[in-house]
């Protein structure tokens, strides 16, 4: 009996840590048969559809373009990896919206995708965190027209100066502003798709270190620690399905601020570790690279 318990636990570490490897654009790929990339401008692009996988049953084709993912607009790799393993755990659909050509299509893995028994892993690519290196490689947009009221250069100047603060919230709503002016840009076409993308990318870093900053502030709570105690090696604990698990899945990099992952037990889950305040930091550093990128690229197209 005892040994049955260890054979089943070991199926599901295994199980568990092939998941994790193949990165969160194609989590779960061994029975959905889905690998998904971030697209230019928003949402996920259908990277390949494996024969006879519960991709192809449903439709999906290369080329289609996922912008909405059980009822999450325009998700992440991140986020789309979460909606997999939500769907998994309670053996329920995905509800996947795809834009074709000028069609948006409803399409769906079903609750029988989890019966399927798991395919051949297919070795997965190196895992890197959004960059703007592809975007920058190319010709630079011509400038905007002269009537455009909210403009890029507003934004990226927004961007620029949300890293610091001391306070958590003053900053998440500094990171929210910025957001509603990218989204304000997009809706009135006032950017080129390519620009929104990038600009998106950029800001996901920012908003990746609120989330490391809320796991800090929390666990200072919990402990009723004194702020001005140093907080660089102050650790906090994270869960396979919480937020700051699908951004260290977003942003590889992250691994260095990371103890111990976490591990499903015979009785509930072991909770990972982390160093929330390295995160940000790391974040932060890495999100004023890719900006100084996306500036230097705006900045050749107006001379």
């Amino acid at each position: 009996m005892a040994h049955a318990r260890l054979l089943t636990l070991g199926l599901v570490l295994a199980t568990a840590g092939s998941a994790r490897a193949a990165g969160p654009c194609e989590e779960d790929r061994g029975q959905t048969g889905l690998a998904l990339a971030a697209a230019a401008s928003s949402g996920l692009a259908v990277a390949a559809v494996d024969g006879e996988s519960a991709a192809a049953a449903a439709g999906l084709r290369v080329g289609d373009t996922v912008v909405q993912a059980n009822g999450a607009l325009a998700p992440s790799c991140a986020e789309y990896a979460r909606v997999v393993r939500e769907a998994r755990r309670e053996h329920k659909a995905v509800l996947l919206l795809v834009r074709r050509a000028a069609a948006e299509v409803p399409l769906a893995l079903g609750p029988s995708t989890w019966e399927r028994a798991l395919a051949a892993a297919v070795p997965p690519a190196p895992a890197e965190a959004p960059s703007v290196r592809t975007l920058v490689a190319t010709l630079p947009p011509p400038p905007l027209p002269p009537g455009t009221h909210v403009s890029v250069e507003e934004v990226t100047r927004g961007l620029s100066a949300l890293a610091g603060g001391s306070r958590l919230g003053a900053y998440q709503e500094d990171v929210l502003r910025v957001r509603r002016q990218v989204e304000t840009l997009a809706g009135r076409e006032a950017a080129p798709a390519a620009v929104l993308g990038g600009l998106r990318t950029v800001l996901r870093y920012y908003e990746g270190a609120a989330v490391a900053w809320a796991s800090e502030e929390t666990q200072r709570e919990r402990e009723r620690r004194p702020r001005h105690l140093p907080a660089e090696t102050m650790t906090a604990p994270f869960f396979a399905d919480s937020e700051v698990a699908a951004l260290i899945d977003e942003f590889p990099f992250l691994r260095a601020a990371v103890l111990r992952d976490p591990a499903p037990g015979l009785v509930g889950e072991s909770g990972g570790v982390w160093r929330p305040r390295e995160a940000r930091t790391l974040l932060w550093e890495g999100g004023r690279e890719e900006l100084g990128r996306l500036t230097g690229w705006l900045a050749a197209g107006n001379p």
